[in-house]
């Protein structure tokens, strides 16, 4: 293992030097970005060292210029070695995709050698990963229809980070196949044949939440009558898949944050530590940084998380793939369905706030309700309420219909009408009818109470 010390203090340099010597590796030095450089041109290195501050001068951020570059070259694994005073530089650097930091007040053998010993069994891993795929032939996702450049770029992202043992945050708006995502991480994964456990952090109470994922022991709360292995046992070597990561209540992360750190969990109730022997995937499509300033999630969980990411693209971003993924769906279909040319072209046109899986709950529509013949524009019409994309004067010209209605409370009316065409286009599921909406599913369910108005969908 080939590893380059990079530090422009000659004493940090070579106290990482001695410790990191303790193992087989081959261990060279530089003092500044452009020494560094210079090494790399003359050979490979399978792990750097970077301080952020290659120099006295506290603006002075080589050491992350340096990390961009690293993160370029495949196979490079890169940790951040800097002081405790300099947290912002060592957010910055995870941002960036540090690979973990160490602080030199706390350098020492039992911190810096378990992490080389760590990165050795990725790399390892990984080298196993490369072969196995070789033996099986090429690996496709195969749930995942399209070839527009987004989904292209979106493959090649799943088989770079189905690599790896580390966390993985993959994001994307409410319907754009998130879970599709994480399955194809898992089957690229080294170990497609064991578990893939999924929960969804904001469908369950948190102490729930706590007991499904930790397990418990008896006795340990009220109603604990038998002993219960939680998800971080039963997903040994396989994925455990968190949607709605950003659900997930505070104290709960921060315990989550422990075992990402620490690779150990307690079960509720047990004071015995266990080994997670699986992966973290979560999901998300809240702007988790945007809950990080409002207090609402975890700093260094987000970081921990957003090592590695996968980006989901909406389908307004890959609107040349709607033909390719409405003739997949209806393949599934018990009936055959054929679409004009004029109605793919409708399809390609209309507006998907709910994404594929609008576009999919459309065709299982027309699979059962759409006439026998052609499908056409004005079917996908009568079926769906699909119209072509709006902006401002189209919206100002639906408020000012709205205002000239007789009703006498028409915000009451706007909001009702609202709420009931999002529970449509999610097929009735008050979760993703919140999302759409941007609210919480409590508002949704307030408001499917209401005494008048359509509450056709309020059991949903």
């Amino acid at each position: 293992m080939s590893i380059l010390v990079v530090d422009d203090q000659r004493s940090a340099r070579r106290s990482l030097v001695r410790i990191v010597s303790q193992r087989d590796t081959d261990v060279r030095e530089a003092a500044s970005l452009e020494e560094a450089r210079a090494l790399f041109a003359q050979q490979a290195f399978d792990i750097v060292l970077i301080d952020v501050r290659l120099d006295e001068d506290p603006a002075n951020r080589d050491g992350l210029t340096l990390l961009r570059e690293v993160r370029e070259r495949p196979g490079v694994i890169p940790i951040v070695v800097t002081g405790a005073h300099e947290m912002d530089e060592v957010r910055a650097a995870m941002r960036l995709g540090a690979y973990a930091y160490i602080l030199k007040d706390e350098l020492s053998e039992e911190l810096v050698l378990p992490m080389l010993d760590s990165v050795r069994a990725q790399q390892q891993l990984e080298q196993e990963v490369v072969e196995l795929r070789a033996r099986r032939g090429p690996t496709a996702c195969m749930d995942i229809v399209g070839v527009s450049p987004s989904i292209q770029r979106m493959r090649e992202r799943i088989a770079r980070v189905a690599l790896s043992d580390r966390p993985v945050l993959v994001t994307g708006p409410t319907g754009a196949g998130k879970e599709l995502v994480v399955r194809a991480i898992h089957r690229q994964g080294p170990h497609p044949e064991a578990p893939l456990l999924d929960l969804n952090c904001g469908a369950f109470p948190p102490a729930l939440i706590e007991s499904q994922l930790f397990g418990h022991e008896r006795g340990a709360f009220t109603g604990a009558d038998r002993r219960h292995d939680g998800f971080f046992t039963a997903v040994t070597n396989g994925t455990l898949f968190l949607d709605e990561i950003g659900e997930l209540p505070l104290d709960l992360q921060a315990k989550l944050l422990r075992v990402l750190e620490s690779g150990t969990y307690r079960p509720v109730g047990s004071g015995a530590a266990k080994r997670f022997l699986g992966r973290v995937v979560a999901a998300t499509h809240a702007n988790l940084e945007a809950r990080v300033q409002m207090g609402q999630f975890r700093e260094d969980l987000f970081y921990r998380l957003n090592v590695l990411d996968v980006q989901v693209p909406s389908l307004e971003e890959r609107r040349d793939d709607i033909p390719a993924l409405a003739a997949h769906f209806a393949a599934t279909q018990k009936r055959t369905l054929r679409f004009t040319a004029d109605a793919l072209e409708a399809l390609a046109n209309a507006r998907w706030p709910g994404n594929v899986r609008q576009l999919r709950n459309l065709v299982d529509r027309l699979a059962v309700f759409a006439p026998e013949g052609p499908i056409t524009p004005e079917v996908i019409a009568s079926l769906s309420g699909a119209r072509g994309r709006e902006d401002g004067s189209d919206l100002a010209r639906l408020v000012r219909e709205l205002l000239a209605r007789p009703e006498a409370d028409k915000l009451e009316l706007a909001t009702n009408a609202l709420i009931d065409e999002a529970i449509r286009i999610a097929d009735g599921n008050k979760t993703a009818a919140a999302r759409l909406l941007g609210v919480h599913r409590k508002v949704v369910e307030r408001r499917l109470g209401r005494p008048t108005g359509n509450n056709a969908c309020a059991d949903a």
